[in-house]
């Protein structure tokens, strides 16, 4: 068992048994960025392929931590079928790690994110996807999930709400932590849920139980992509209530925006433990950063520290940029942490040609009701 990887940590995970994985993330101190931005303790944590530094998770994002701990979770006798909606990175993790270890899993994702779905490897039949066609979009991805999840043989992955999502993903911080030798004092990445956000405020906290690394409070840094940015836009006009707007308004500014995996209706932010209260709690700040600004920190990031990223971490490194720029909000002696959520798009393929996957089924979003999903769907998915 590969226990000196991933789950080396596995006294900091909910799961009952340890999975034949092999990806991490990796923790390492900037030079050139760094250099460039007059950090002098700006910390990397890259979540992605790049061989040269030993980082190999297969599907380039750090969503497959959460993957490798929710799956752990699940006992290995199970037998029905997981569901997961996704913009993107989560369905490619989950359909890379349910495939390799045969494990029956159903994802929905909007058409338009298809391309995202990819794979090094082939695709075991264990595996469906079902797509939401037409103008559908990740909303409505996590409306069918719900209704397929409660089907005879199906059952929902949890979101937010999931424990072994949240400390699956707090494994960057306890990477890094554990790597740096202390607690950070800054802390910034991208968000679309928000769950990673709070999945870094409770690692935190665990750490400040364990007193082993400091106690430090880590300021979170949190970012989204402009014009879609309604937990930007609700934190700086300090409310715990998102902004109402209308659905066709919504996928209007939904359009606009590179980072795609950024574009969740209904984030965890006004819940209790939610991202509102990890921003109290940590003193925290939210920025909202264009796809220009995402692209130009791509390219920056790309040239000085010699990995692509994608547009989600741009957003992430954007925000980073313009904190340094104020002048106000961070020194530049103290220790900041950099979560890649995602990253050597272009490093895997020159290594692998990818597969990109097929939907088993299509639906469109006027379809997404009980009577009718439960007649199309039960059949086709039984595996």
């Amino acid at each position: 068992m590969r226990c000196s990887r991933l789950f080396r940590f596995i006294n900091w995970l909910p799961v009952e048994r340890y999975l034949d994985v092999e990806g991490k993330p990796i923790t390492y101190q900037s030079k050139h960025l760094a250099r460039y931005l007059g950090l002098e303790h700006l910390f990397i944590s890259f979540n992605g392929y790049w061989p040269e530094h030993d980082a190999r998770l297969f599907t380039c994002s750090f969503k497959e931590l959460e993957a490798f701990s929710i799956l752990a979770r699940v006992p290995k006798d199970n037998q029905k079928t997981l569901v997961v909606a996704s913009a993107g990175n989560t369905g490619r993790a989950f359909v890379n790690i349910c495939s390799r270890l045969q494990i029956p899993f159903c994802l929905v994702i909007p058409e338009q994110n298809l391309a995202a779905i990819w794979s090094k490897d082939s695709c075991h039949s264990c595996v469906r996807i079902i797509s939401i066609s037409g103008n559908g979009d990740y909303f409505d991805a996590i409306s069918l999930g719900k209704v397929i999840s409660q089907l005879d043989g199906f059952f929902p992955e949890g979101g937010a709400a999931n424990v072994a999502r949240r400390d699956g993903m707090g494994l960057t911080v306890v990477d890094a932590v554990v790597t740096i030798g202390e607690i950070p004092d800054h802390y910034f990445q991208a968000v679309g849920s928000g769950t990673g956000g709070i999945a870094a405020w409770e690692a935190n906290l665990r750490f400040l139980a364990d007193g082993r690394f400091g106690n430090k409070q880590m300021k979170l840094h949190l970012s989204q992509n402009f014009p879609f940015t309604p937990m930007t836009d609700a934190w700086k006009a300090g409310s715990k209530e998102i902004p109402s707007l209308s659905e066709i308004e919504t996928k209007k500014l939904i359009s606009q925006v590179s980072a795609q995996v950024l574009t969740n209706r209904q984030p965890a932010y006004s819940i209790a433990g939610g991202l509102y209260e990890a921003l109290v709690d940590t003193d925290g700040e939210m920025y909202s950063v264009t796809n220009e600004e995402s692209e130009k920190a791509r390219v920056l990031f790309e040239q000085l520290e010699g990995i692509d990223i994608s547009p989600a971490a741009g957003v992430a490194t954007g925000a980073l940029i313009q904190a340094v720029e104020s002048g106000k909000i961070i020194g530049k002696k103290e220790s900041i942490l950099l979560n890649i959520t995602s990253g050597g798009y272009k490093r895997i393929r020159q290594d692998y040609s990818l597969h990109y996957l097929k939907p088993d089924l299509a639906i469109t979003p006027q379809e997404i009701k009980p009577d009718l999903i439960a007649e199309r769907i039960e059949k086709p998915l039984k595996v």
